[in-house]
């Protein structure tokens, strides 16, 4: 998740695929709280079967 602090601040949910890059996975218009992203990102994370990285 990346936070851009500003007058208008946001929160975005990333997907790092390996040798390919990041891959935005929320709407930049979308403005969820980090609780909202938190359980987009376990719900994504168990329909895949992979784990969850902080980092």
């Amino acid at each position: 998740m990346e936070v851009r602090e500003g007058l208008f601040s946001r929160r975005v949910l990333y997907m790092e695929i390996r040798g390919q890059g990041t891959l935005p996975l929320t709407r930049t218009d979308e403005n969820l709280t980090p609780r909202e992203i938190e359980q987009k990102a376990a719900e994504l994370a168990y329909f895949l079967g992979v784990p969850i990285e902080v980092f």
